[in-house]
C-alpha cells in the first residue's frame, strides 16, 4: 500500500506547490510510482508547475462527482512514466470536495502507487483539512520568517487533531521543509536562523531549500527543478529531502556551505549542552513554563542582544504576543485571531 503524504503550510507563497512537484519528481526518478494531487480548488497551479495545463480534460471534482473515472483524470508525465498528476478543478470551489469523495479517491490510489502526495491549499480552510485527513506523513513548508513560522504552529496543531491517525490516537509523522533559506542573510540577522525555526516549531528537519531564481525559471517552463536541472544545488536539496522522506540517512547540509550542518553542530555540542543546562536552571529558578519558557530559552540559547536587526524585534513581538495569549489562556480560533491582531499592532 502506498504512503499518503500531505505537503502543507500555514502561509501562502512559501513554495509548497513547487516543493510538491520537486519531491514527487525526485521520488518518481527512482522508479517508484508517484501521484501528486492538487487540492486547491479554483486556484489550481500544480498542473502549471508540472507543465500539464493543456492536457487537463477531467479533474479531481469530476472523479468525486462521478463525471469521470479516476484513470480518465490522471495525467501521466511525459518525462517520467511513473509520475502522475490528478489536477484540481479550476471552476469549482473547495465546497465541491466531500469527505467521502476524497476518501474514495485516496483509497483507490493507495494500492496503485508507492506515493500519494497531496498538495494542500495554504491555511486551515476545508481544502487543507481534507488534504491532510488521510495522511500518513506531513511535510510542513515554511520560510525562515516570523509570519510563516507563526502560522506553521497552527498547521501542526491541526495535524495532531484533524487527521484519521489523530482520531485513532496515533501520531502523524511530521517533517519541516525550510524553503528560501539564505545563509548569508541569516548570518546578518535579516531572517530567522535554522536554529530559531527548529527551536520554535520543534519539528524534525526534512531539508533546507536555498533561495534561488531557478525556482521561478523552472515554474515558467513547466518543469520541476528535479527534472529540468537535476545537478543544481536547488535540485540536490530536494533530492536529498526526498531520500530522507523514504527513510534514508542523508547528511543535512546548509546551502552554499561545504560542511554538513550536523557536523558543525557536533563541533559545538559540548558548549551547547552546557548552555542548555544553564538556561534550564535559570528558567526553573524563574518558574517559567509553556510559551514563556520557550521564549526565554530561545533568547538565551541564541545569545540575542538588544542591538540586533529589525527582524529580531519582530521575533520578540511574536514571542510577546504568544506570552500574552498564554496568560489570557486563549486557544483555537480565539488565540489565532488575537495573534494576528497583536502581530499587526492593531
Amino acid at each position: 500500500m502506498g504512503r499518503v503524504v500531505v505537503v502543507t503550510s500555514g502561509k501562502g507563497g512559501v513554495g509548497k506547490t513547487t516543493s510538491t512537484a520537486a519531491l514527487g519528481a525526485a521520488l518518481a526518478r527512482t522508479g517508484q510510482a508517484v501521484v501528486v494531487i492538487d487540492f486547491d480548488m479554483g486556484l489550481r497551479n500544480l498542473d502549471l508547475v508540472m507543465g500539464a495545463e493543456l492536457r487537463v480534460v477531467y479533474d479531481f471534482v469530476d472523479v468525486i462527482q462521478g463525471a469521470a473515472k479516476l484513470p480518465q483524470a490522471l495525467i501521466r508525465d511525459k518525462r517520467i512514466e511513473t509520475l502522475f498528476l490528478l489536477p484540481a478543478s479550476q471552476t469549482r470551489d473547495k465546497d465541491a470536495l466531500t469527505e467521502d469523495g476524497v476518501a474514495r479517491v485516496i483509497e483507490e490510489l493507495r494500492p496503485k502507487f508507492d506515493w500519494v502526495i497531496c498538495d494542500s491549499p495554504a491555511g486551515i480552510e476545508r481544502g487543507a483539512t481534507l488534504a491532510m485527513r488521510h495522511a500518513d506523513a506531513a511535510v510542513i513548508v515554511a520560510n525562515p520568517e516570523v509570519s510563516s513560522v507563526s502560522d506553521s504552529h497552527r498547521i501542526i496543531g491541526l495535524l495532531d487533531a484533524k487527521t484519521e491517525k489523530a482520531e485513532k490516537g496515533e501520531r502523524i509523522e511530521k517533517h519541516l521543509l525550510l524553503t528560501r533559506y539564505d545563509a548569508a542573510r541569516a548570518a546578518r540577522g535579516e531572517m530567522l536562523t535554522i536554529g530559531d525555526v527548529l527551536e520554535i516549531l520543534s519539528t524534525p528537519l526534512l531539508g533546507i531549500i536555498p533561495e534561488s531564481e531557478e525556482v521561478l525559471r523552472a515554474s515558467n517552463f513547466g518543469s520541476p527543478i528535479t527534472i529540468s536541472d537535476p545537478s543544481s544545488a536547488l535540485a540536490r536539496a530536494y533530492v536529498d529531502a526526498a531520500r530522507r522522506l523514504k527513510g534514508e540517512v542523508v547528511e543535512m547540509t546548509i546551502p552554499s556551505d561545504k560542511k554538513g550542518l550536523f557536523n558543525k553542530l557536533l563541533g559545538r555540542r559540548a558548549s551547547q549542552q552546557e548552555r542548555m543546562k544553564t538556561c534550564n536552571t535559570e528558567a526553573g529558578a524563574k518558574n517559567l513554563a509553556g510559551d514563556t519558557r520557550r521564549t526565554f530559552m530561545s533568547d538565551r540559547l541564541s545569545g540575542r542582544t538588544a542591538v540586533e536587526p529589525a527582524v529580531n524585534s519582530q521575533q520578540q513581538k511574536m514571542k510577546d504576543c504568544n506570552a500574552t495569549a498564554g496568560e489570557q489562556k486563549l486557544t483555537g480560533d480565539a488565540r489565532r485571531t488575537f495573534m494576528r491582531s497583536c502581530l499587526k499592532g492593531t
